[in-house]
């Protein structure tokens, strides 16, 4: 049964009230100081392991796949691609250090297709799509994280490629095999308590990522960062869909509501599970919580704008 709009829109609100409130939990938290100054690493770990392994295992169960689904699905990847191109040379002619570089193109590279993404394809395409964003999450951005994220990442912690230690990152890295696993196993049907346990725990992705940045986010630390900042937030939230739409009008596909869910997911804000190797890989983690702080609530206003330009599109 499909909900009615006015449900999905409260849904949708709903889900991104949660996003905000989950951030605003881990900075009371840090000043709290009941946690030590640890636990973004203890949180991040939870996610890294458990959290968004689950996920893609609960995700993938029963998605069905259309044809004309797959150039959406490739659109994440289309979008890192095009962010290593832009920000690599932007950042190293602005004498940037690799870890601040793979901080922002991490941040930057990716978008939030799912946890935001979802509710606002919801809200703004309406629920009937939301197969579709999961198609563009899975096949696009989380694949995308689990290897190429995993690479960018190693490099800029270590300032080399070593295609061994990369790989061998990729290999042992708990969401790429979940994928694996997950898309093997999609056409067996799962018991009832296993598939509810798989569930919880992907459950936990949102609330435990969004409390782990929010601990590591410090404005007071915005002073010195300000230029890192602005070009993370401004190529994320408004270069990177701007240059989609401008690709799907050169197709002559831009009135295709496949192309304008595409066109939405890319608006998304940066990718929790990508901040958080960003932070696990030491990657200037004052910048990435600023990043996820700042771009998260300010995506509530540049996604909407965004549909504005994108629904009347034909």
């Amino acid at each position: 049964m499909v909900p009615q709009r006015g449900s999905v829109g409260a849904l949708a609100m709903s889900e991104i009230l949660l996003i905000v409130l989950c951030l605003a939990i881990g900075v009371l938290l840090r000043l709290s100081g009941r946690l030590p100054e640890s636990a973004t690493k203890v949180l991040g770990g939870w996610v890294i392991n458990v959290a968004l392994p689950a996920a893609a295992l609960h995700s993938v169960q029963g998605v069905r796949l259309r044809p004309d689904w797959w150039l959406a699905a490739a659109t994440p990847w289309l979008g890192v691609l095009v962010s290593i191109v832009i920000l690599v040379p932007l950042c190293r002619g602005l004498g940037w250090s690799r870890e601040r570089t793979g901080a922002i193109l991490l941040v930057a590279g990716w978008g939030n297709t799912s946890f935001v993404g979802l509710p606002m394809i919801a809200a703004f395409a309406g629920s009937q799509w939301l197969g579709l964003g999961i198609v563009i999450d899975l096949f696009g951005t989380y694949l995308a994280v689990s290897t190429l994220g995993i690479a960018v990442a190693t490099v800029a912690a270590s300032g080399r490629f070593d295609l061994a230690v990369v790989g061998r990152r990729i290999a042992t890295f708990p969401p790429f095999y979940a994928v694996l696993i997950a898309f093997a196993t999609n056409h067996l049907a799962r018991p009832d308590w296993l598939q509810h346990l798989i569930e919880i725990l992907a459950n936990t992705l949102t609330p435990i990522a969004l409390a782990a940045v929010g601990f590591a986010l410090r404005l007071d630390r915005l002073a010195g960062r300000a230029g890192p900042v602005a070009l993370g937030l401004c190529h994320r939230l408004l270069l990177a869909p701007a240059l989609l739409i401008g690709f799907y009008l050169a197709l002559g596909q831009a009135g295709d509501p496949v192309a304008k869910v595409a066109m939405l997911e890319m608006a998304m804000p940066p990718m929790l599970g990508a901040s958080i190797i960003a932070l696990e890989h030491e990657l200037e983690p004052d910048l990435v919580a600023l990043l996820i702080g700042l771009g998260v609530p300010l995506s509530l206003l540049t996604a909407w704008g965004w549909w504005a330009v994108i629904a009347p599109l034909s």
